[in-house]
């Protein structure tokens, strides 16, 4: 699929990114082009002034045009909120005759009975991830060959309210761009930022945003996954009351200086910063980081309470990968194993091709993600469709099962 354009936006609380890319030879994704302002109109991930988000979009895709030489008509998009939800379902499917063994026509119908089970409510099915096969009742990774009675597949499948989903195309489309198809952000930084091995050891996910932080679990596939209402916005907030600055100046020393676990026995330099009322005040790096870790200290509590909770056989004896804007604090890998007992390593995107070298930040994580996931599901649909009948509405709807295996 090298040399085939592929157009993402990640529409976050901070900022709107637009990419163009396209998947290279030895699994790496060029960037080709790069819009990015500042979001406008939107509250952790949901729309609260359509017009300005509009805007926002518009001036992010001009931008990229420009940079790629292309006119942009259609995007795949990033979700995230409170309106995702999960859900497990089972199918199952007799095999005629044992004689014969299980063979890509079974696994087939199988997958196609997955996808028919409808989730409750006014919802959109963004993935479905199959979680385990099993024939006869016995549980197995790969049921092809096998001989058996009865194929079982369990799967996880990731919906967005209905509502949700009509309010960003709205947006888009608004901006003139055509939503091709829904990717949760969580998993297109997985993406970008996670090893096999660490798949496989079973690893978790937190990309540290602006308006919410989200959690992702892997143990081979997606197990689990779970937003907490706080973010990078919320530390700025506190600085702000704290210090009576204004946001915008909260902001910006947040930027330059934030930091947790910050030891009263290092260097600890004095800052000034203005207040509201145009006073000049000074407080130390120890102070700064004190206001910033009590925030970021409850997030990982929330992080922690949520994976107690999982089941013994998701251990995660990979740790956590924190990715997404505030990944950059500093210390905050150190915080992070502190509170949640478990290694910590800052996720940037890998294999990426840019002349930008901003792009290797991890702050750019999930928009370079979503051209990742995007490229593989492109590759996996062209595999999938060229041995089958053009127009098969069956086919079409495997296809899109497939594609988020």
């Amino acid at each position: 699929m090298a040399g085939s354009p592929i157009v993402v936006l990640d529409i976050g609380a901070s900022k709107v990114v637009c990419l163009v890319g396209e998947l290279q030879d030895e699994d790496r994704i060029k960037v080709l082009g790069v819009g990015c302002r500042p979001s406008l109109g939107l509250r952790r991930s949901v729309v609260i002034d359509m017009p300005r988000i509009v805007d926002s979009i518009r001036a992010a895709i001009r931008d990229t045009e420009r940079s790629a030489g292309l006119k942009i008509s259609g995007a795949y998009v990033g979700m995230a909120g409170d309106d995702i939800s999960t859900r497990t379902s089972r199918s199952t499917v007799a095999i005629s005759g044992t004689s014969k063994p299980i063979d890509e026509n079974d696994v087939d119908r199988a997958l196609i009975a997955a996808e028919q089970v409808d989730p409750p409510g006014a919802v959109t099915v963004l993935h479905r991830f199959v979680q385990s096969y099993a024939v006869d009742g016995e549980q197995v990774q790969n049921p092809l060959w096998l001989h058996g009675n009865r194929l079982e597949l369990e799967t996880l499948s990731i919906t967005a309210s209905s509502h949700a989903c009509t309010t960003l195309q709205r947006a888009t489309e608004e901006a003139g761009v055509e939503i091709v198809g829904y990717i949760l952000e969580t998993v297109a930084a997985s993406s970008s930022v996670l090893t096999l091995d660490e798949r496989e050891m079973g690893v978790g996910i937190l990309d540290m945003g602006a308006g919410t932080t989200d959690l992702a679990i892997f143990n081979g596939p997606l197990r689990h996954v779970r937003e907490i209402p706080f973010g990078g916005d919320d530390i700025t907030k506190d600085l702000s009351v704290v210090l009576n600055m204004s946001p915008r100046e909260a902001e910006q020393l947040k930027r330059q200086y934030g930091s947790v676990c910050y030891r009263e026995d290092e260097d600890d330099e004095t800052i000034s910063f203005r207040t509201t009322a145009g006073k000049v005040h000074t407080l130390t790096m120890h102070q700064l980081s004190e206001i910033i870790e009590a925030r970021q200290h409850e997030i990982f509590e929330f992080v922690k309470a949520e994976i107690q909770e999982l089941p013994p056989s998701e251990m995660l004896a990979a740790g956590f990968i924190f990715t997404g804007g505030g990944a950059l604090l500093g210390n905050v890998a150190e915080l992070g194993e502190e509170v949640l007992g478990l290694p910590v390593r800052i996720g940037s995107p890998q294999k990426i091709i840019a002349a930008d070298e901003s792009m290797q930040d991890p702050s750019y994580a999930t928009a370079t993600g979503l051209l990742r996931f995007a490229a593989d599901e492109r590759a996996r649909e062209g595999h999938l469709l060229s041995p089958r009948p053009a127009g098969s509405r069956i086919m079409e709807k495997l296809t899109k099962l497939f594609s988020f295996l």
